[in-house]
């Protein structure tokens, strides 16, 4: 019987070595994803996410088993990886996968079929990477979490410390912001496409 992550954790604390590895397998990957994410660079992401699991580690015996373990774990993934964006002040460059996004789009097999839906969504994407790149450094990090960890606002306020009403605020302006400079782009872009009509059509 596979053993909850609470359990792993208060096993953790009295000396199950296995219990620990355990849980690193189990989160390894959401860890590094978040830590790619706000870092940018795999090398980076990965030093990161080795550094959480250390952190961890040393400090399992604050864990409050009578809540969830994952929150508990992404606060820390989160402060370690807020830590090195400021340690490096400067601007990164992110992959933002957004599952909702994914079961928004086209199937798979409509995509290749048609070279320019494949491409249209390859641009799309590059945008709202750059456009992500522009927000400040904590929306960033509420997309990311809710998005791309799937996190509910309850799980994302227990992550950071602060109310789920705080959270709730901010991923709305979150939301807006990237809204609103998607839509700028996409005037822009549109505007440059008919400029570039205009000219060929007068040639």
């Amino acid at each position: 019987m596979t053993r909850p992550d609470e359990v792993l954790a208060v096993d953790t604390v009295k000396g199950d070595l296995q219990a620990f590895e355990e849980l690193v397998k189990r989160y390894q990957g959401a860890v590094f994803r978040l830590a790619f994410r706000m870092t940018g660079q795999r090398e980076e992401a990965e030093d990161a996410a080795q550094e959480v699991f250390i952190q961890v580690f040393k400090k399992m015996y604050q864990f409050d088993p009578d809540k969830r373990f994952a929150p508990w774990l992404f606060r820390v993934a989160t402060n370690i990886c807020i830590s090195r964006l400021r340690a490096r002040k400067k601007v990164i460059m992110l992959n933002f996968d957004d599952p909702a996004q994914r079961r928004l789009e086209f199937e798979q097999a409509d995509i290749d079929a048609d070279p320019l839906i494949s491409l249209e969504k390859s641009e799309l994407q590059r945008e709202v990477q750059e456009v992500l790149q522009e927000l400040p450094e904590h929306y960033r990090l509420l997309l990311i979490m809710r998005y791309q960890l799937e996190l509910n606002s309850q799980e994302i306020a227990r992550s950071l410390e602060t109310t789920r009403e705080n959270v709730d605020v901010k991923m709305h302006r979150a939301r807006r912001l990237l809204r609103t400079a998607m839509l700028k782009r996409l005037q822009e872009r549109e505007e440059t496409y008919g400029m570039q009509t205009r000219r060929q059509v007068k040639h």
